[in-house]
């Protein structure tokens, strides 16, 4: 890591390098992407197929290449060309549009009640085994699942109660490299044999011990005693070892607060490209705020090393990074349909109409992109075309 300059406030960070260009990441990987392959076969570093895929279609987004679709004014004939996006996670266009709507199926699950907010982290001594086999990445959530519930079974066993929890697995810090760790939410209270009941004590050092040693035991068990007791032990042997649940009672004013801070996290690309001040001979420098002082630190490296710290964060296929546990499970507990969810029924299909392409432009930029430019009329569907087939 090269870091040229630490700020305490955003305001003398932007004195110094005031944002004078925009940089795209679509543009950075469409200039560098075919030279990062030649050099990650010289060095006889391997790629999986998922990243060689998303890369590609980010390359492609919004480009004919993809497909498009033809719509035409009714009044002059005026024809207009949309290019179709590539629906990646890794596009920060897309990935932006995927994060809004994973934050509105969440948000239309949530019951009307006080959730906390929660980060389960590990020692980063374990990030490499998570990394060497990223099937492991699923026992992150099977601990935190087994943490909560457990103790909720144990502290309130004659009442046979569940909390409602949600689970969003990040793999990458603030400076981008990786780093695995959970955002949970929380419900406060838990639903029983057609009873409910308050819950606004988590005893968090008691959750971090168990969240450890369960995590552990797992890791054990994937990897093998004889392999993993050099991990173990280094674990064990320090204190301070980077294991932590991580919650303040009153972090927010109230629980819509909770929520709207931990849906920012839900599904978005792992790097927001505002945050790039400069790319000069092969090397790229970007800002981000250091978690630990929350001063903003400003940091200098080759363009290979940043493409290959982005990459690294692309999910396998069909991999989950939002799970649902307790009474937000797909078997939800039967109380749940009685209680009062934070969006209405009636207004979801209202709400996921809004994340249409259309009407987020017409959001952004207060314009109708299918508003003729010669007569100012509204613009008709014709038809689609891909790669294989035209659509009418």
């Amino acid at each position: 890591m090269s870091i040229i300059n630490i700020f305490k406030t955003q305001k003398e960070l932007f004195d110094i390098y005031p944002k004078e260009t925009y940089w795209f990441l679509k543009d950075i990987f469409s200039d560098y992407w075919d030279d990062f392959l030649l050099f990650a076969k010289r060095k006889n570093l391997i790629i999986r197929d998922v990243v060689i895929r998303d890369v590609k279609r980010m390359i492609s987004c919004q480009s004919p290449s993809l497909g498009f679709s033809l719509y035409k004014c009714p009044t002059c004939g005026n024809e207009k060309i949309v290019p179709h996006t590539c629906k990646s996670r890794f596009c920060n266009s897309c990935g932006i549009k995927y994060a809004k709507q994973r934050a509105l199926s969440i948000e239309s699950k949530l019951i009307s009640a006080t959730h906390r907010h929660l980060v389960f982290t590990i020692s980063d001594a374990l990030w490499p085994l998570f990394l060497e086999d990223r099937s492991r990445l699923n026992l992150m959530f099977e601990a935190v699942s087994k943490t909560l519930l457990s103790w909720y079974k144990e502290k309130y066993k004659s009442l046979n109660i569940k909390p409602g929890f949600i689970l969003t697995l990040h793999t990458f810090g603030k400076d981008d490299k990786w780093n695995v760790h959970i955002h949970c939410l929380l419900s406060e209270f838990a639903l029983g044999n057609n009873i409910t009941k308050k819950i606004d004590f988590i005893p968090f050092n008691m959750l971090r011990k168990r969240f450890q040693k369960i995590l552990l035991d797992l890791l054990e068990k994937n990897i093998g005693k004889n392999k993993f007791k050099y991990f173990k032990n280094l674990v064990y042997s320090s204190s301070n070892n980077g294991f932590y649940v991580r919650a303040k009672k009153n972090e927010f004013p109230n629980s819509k607060k909770a929520i709207s801070y931990v849906l920012r996290y839900c599904g978005r690309p792992c790097f927001a490209q505002y945050r790039i001040i400069d790319i000069n001979n092969d090397f790229i420098s970007f800002w981000y705020q250091r978690h630990e002082d929350n001063n903003f630190v400003v940091e200098r490296i080759h363009i290979f090393e940043f493409i290959a710290r982005l990459i690294r964060h692309i999910p396998e296929p069909q991999f989950k990074t939002i799970r649902y546990y307790g009474f937000y499970s797909s078997k939800k507990h039967p109380l749940y349909n009685s209680c009062k969810k934070i969006i209405d029924n009636s207004k979801i299909h209202l709400l996921k109409s809004l994340n249409r392409w259309q009407l987020l432009l017409m959001a952004s930029f207060n314009k109708n992109p299918l508003l003729c430019d010669i007569c100012n009329d509204i613009m008709k569907y014709v038809r689609c075309y891909t790669k294989e087939r035209r659509f009418s």
